[in-house]
C-alpha cells in the first residue's frame, strides 16, 4: 500500500465564520461534546498525548483576555480588547496512512503508530515551542490522526502568525505593495508565496516525521515523476521502513537487556550484602576466638599469682564474699576462666582459713564434700 503523509493547519476565531467554524466548534468537535461530532458514528474521546484538551477552552480564553491591541485614534494611542473576529487558536492535524482497524489488530503496526506519534509532537515543538499547549489522538475514525492546538505569543493574539502560508502571502503582498505594484499583482504573487511556503513546511514535515518511518512524500502521479525516479525513491523509502524496523527490534533488545541487567544488578547487590553479613560474623566470631585464646593464654600466670597469694597469705574473703587479692590483673586477664574458677578458689581460701583458723569441717566448710563411708576392719585389722 502506498503511504503518503498527510497534514494540514488552519487558524480560527471566535466569531463562527459562514459554515459554522470557529474556536468553540473546533473544541466541541476536537473532545467529541457539544454535538460537533455527527460526521462520527461511534465517537471516542480523544486521547491525550501533550497537554489537557478538556481545560483548553478556558486556558484559550484567559490567554486572549489578558492580551489587547494597540489603536491610535485622533493621535492618541488606547487598548482594545481583542475583536472576536481575530485569528486566535492555529490548529494542525496530521492523518497516519494506516487504516485504524489495522492499526488496533496488528503490534507492529501499533508500535510503528506510536512511533509516528512521537515523532509528530517533536517536530511541532522544535517548530512552535511553548505555543504549543495541547495534543491528542483520534482513534474513532477511518484513519487515525493526530490534532494539535497552538494558542500565539504576539501581543495581539494573532494566529495567523504561525502560519507558515500566511505569513509568507502578507510579507510577500506587503513587500510587493511597497515596490509600487499592483494590488491584483501583489494579492498573485502573495498567493504563490503562501503555496511555496506550505510546500516547503510539509516537506520539512515529511523529512522529520515521514521519510524515516519510509512513507511517500506525494504520489508518483503528482509529481510527474519517471519510473526510475519513482523506484529509486521507493527504494530509499523502504531502507528508511528497515532501519526504523532495526531500531524498534533494538529498543526492545535494549529493554529486555535493561531489565536484565537490573536483576542481575540487584542479585549482585543481595550477594554483597550477604558476603557483607558473613564477614562481619567471621570478624566477630575471630574477636570472640581471639579473646577466649587470650584468656587461655593468662590461665598459667593466674594460676601462679593464685599460688602465690595462697602461699603469701595476701588473699582472702572480705564481707558480702567477694575476694580481695594483692594484684588482680592476673585474674582480670584471665575474664571467662577465672569466673568459672572463682567459686572454686573461693571454697578453697575459705578452707584455708578454716585450717588455720583450726575450724575444719568438710562438712561446713565445704558443703559438697561427703566423706565416703569407712570399709569394715579385717580380721587382721581387727586383731591389732
Amino acid at each position: 500500500m502506498l503511504e503518503i503523509v498527510f497534514i494540514h493547519c488552519q487558524t480560527y476565531c471566535r466569531k463562527p465564520n459562514r459554515v459554522g467554524q470557529c474556536v468553540k466548534q473546533v473544541i466541541g468537535e476536537g473532545l467529541r461534546s457539544g454535538g460537533y461530532h455527527s460526521h462520527v458514528e461511534n465517537p471516542k474521546p480523544p486521547v491525550p498525548v501533550f497537554g489537557d484538551p478538556g481545560g483548553f477552552q478556558k486556558l484559550h480564553d484567559d490567554h486572549v483576555a489578558a492580551r489587547r491591541t494597540s489603536v491610535v485614534k485622533n493621535g492618541r494611542v488606547s487598548e482594545r480588547a481583542i475583536r472576536t473576529d481575530r485569528h486566535t487558536l492555529l490548529t494542525i492535524v496530521a492523518s497516519y496512512p494506516s487504516l485504524t482497524f489495522a492499526v488496533e489488530a496488528s503490534p507492529e503496526e501499533l508500535t510503528r503508530f506510536k512511533r509516528w506519534v512521537d515523532l509528530n509532537l517533536a517536530w511541532v515543538r522544535a517548530q512552535y515551542g511553548d505555543q504549543l499547549k495541547v495534543a491528542f489522538v483520534h482513534t474513532d475514525e477511518t484513519y487515525p490522526h493526530i490534532h494539535f492546538w497552538l494558542l500565539p505569543d504576539d501581543p495581539g493574539v494573532d494566529a495567523a502568525l504561525l502560519h507558515p502560508g500566511k505569513v509568507a502571502k502578507r510579507e510577500t503582498e506587503a513587500r510587493l505593495k511597497e515596490e509600487g505594484a499592483s494590488p491584483r499583482g501583489a494579492v498573485v504573487a502573495g498567493n504563490r508565496a503562501l503555496k511555496q511556503a506550505m510546500r516547503s513546511w510539509i516537506d520539512d514535515y515529511h523529512r522529520a516525521v515521514g521519510a524515516p518511518l519510509g512513507m511517500h512524500r506525494d504520489g508518483p502521479k503528482r509529481r510527474r515523476l519517471s519510473r526510475a525516479q519513482w523506484m529509486a525513491e521507493q527504494y530509499m523509502l523502504d531502507h528508511h521502513r528497515q532501519l526504523e524496523a532495526d531500531r524498534i527490534r533494538l529498543e526492545a533488545h535494549v529493554t529486555e537487556l535493561e531489565a536484565k541487567g537490573v536483576t542481575i544488578a540487584a542479585q549482585q547487590r543481595e550477594l554483597v550484602m550477604k558476603a557483607v553479613a558473613f564477614v562481619d560474623r567471621a570478624e566477630q566470631h575471630h574477636r570472640r576466638m581471639r579473646a577466649e585464646l587470650d584468656q587461655v593464654a593468662a590461665l598459667n600466670p593466674m594460676l601462679d599469682s593464685l599460688v602465690a597469694e595462697l602461699e603469701d597469705r595476701t588473699i582472702s574473703i572480705v564481707p558480702g564474699g567477694s575476694l580481695r587479692v594483692r594484684d588482680p590483673s592476673p585474674f582480670r586477664a584471665a575474664g571467662k576462666v577465672w569466673v568459672k574458677l572463682e567459686p572454686a578458689v573461693r571454697r578453697l581460701v575459705k578452707m584455708v582459713q578454716a585450717a588455720e583458723d583450726g575450724r575444719w569441717n568438710a562438712g561446713t566448710i565445704y558443703p559438697e564434700y561427703t566423706p565416703l563411708p569407712r570399709p569394715a576392719p579385717t580380721a587382721c585389722e581387727a586383731s591389732l
